[in-house]
């Protein structure tokens, strides 16, 4: 089974207090990444699930963030059961469910990134007092993207955007994102992939990159010049260098760490490209 049908598969249901505790984990993860707040652990450290209230106890709190879940939704109650689960997973189900009907290469991975953006894709963590709490390269959107496992996720989502929108089209990889001798979540070994197929292309030569392409970001890993973040540049770029982007694992005020998937700007003169067309 694809890890995101696991993400979006249904525990026993109803959830109640007198659920299993990975259950419970696994509503509460959910009704965060949607919005919902399931409580707040003031003696947590911030970087913890316990502090943005993922404790696997069906209590007041999470009570409540069903309730609100309920309401926000349309749904004639906030019990936990099939029609709550479904309403609370529908985006992901959607999400990996699109195909593009685009016959450019191009077109189709940018329109397929597009229909993961619009979903909200974003780690198990809120903001509490201004502040980002929770467990970071968290929650079932991480998951999805990352073969079940929680890692940094840029690779995994920008990688996940791509074959989708090659088995849409029924055409095959340019360049392969996994298999033997690849570490399919490090974004180093898919440059690497790139370059041994000649579809790396450098970011300070004047050489055209399509939009629907990788961008990868460089920088440095345990002090050596390397490659450090990734997503898809979903515009040509500019003659000032500057080029659109969504990208995974990231946030809108410029880190390369963020939590959610999102829309950016980038710079040519930062990075260099795996081109897919």
């Amino acid at each position: 089974m694809a890890q995101f049908n696991m993400e979006i598969a249904a525990p026993t249901l109803p959830l109640s207090a007198t659920s299993g505790d990975k259950d419970i984990l696994r509503l509460q993860e959910w009704l965060v990444v949607r919005g919902i707040g399931v409580g707040e652990n003031g003696n947590a450290a911030p970087g913890t699930a316990a502090s943005v209230g993922i404790d696997g106890d069906f209590g007041p709190s999470t009570q409540a963030g069903c309730a609100t879940f309920a309401a926000a939704a349309g749904l004639p109650s906030a019990a936990v059961n099939a029609t709550f689960w479904q309403a609370l997973t529908v985006g992901m189900a959607t999400a990996f469910a699109f195909q593009s009907t685009c016959p450019n290469v191009g077109d189709a991975v940018i329109e397929t990134a597009r229909a993961h953006l619009v979903q909200r894709p974003l780690e198990a963590r809120r903001f509490v007092d201004s502040e980002l709490r929770g467990r970071d390269n968290s929650g079932p959107w991480v998951r999805a993207y990352c073969l079940g496992i929680s890692d940094q996720w840029c690779q995994g989502a920008a990688s996940q955007w791509v074959k989708q929108a090659f088995a849409a089209l029924g055409r095959p990889l340019p360049f392969p994102l996994d298999g033997q001798g690849i570490a399919p979540l490090y974004v180093p070994s898919i440059v690497g992939s790139a370059r041994r197929n000649n579809r790396l292309v450098s970011g300070a030569s004047t050489t055209a990159v399509p939009a629907g392409s990788f961008f990868f970001v460089r920088g440095t890993i345990n002090g050596q010049q390397s490659h450090v973040h990734v997503g898809v540049a979903i515009s040509p770029i500019r003659p000032d260098g500057r080029f659109d982007t969504i990208e995974g694992n990231a946030n809108t005020d410029g880190g390369q760490n963020g939590w959610e998937v999102c829309q950016r700007t980038r710079s040519r003169a930062t990075c260099d490209f795996g081109v897919l067309a």
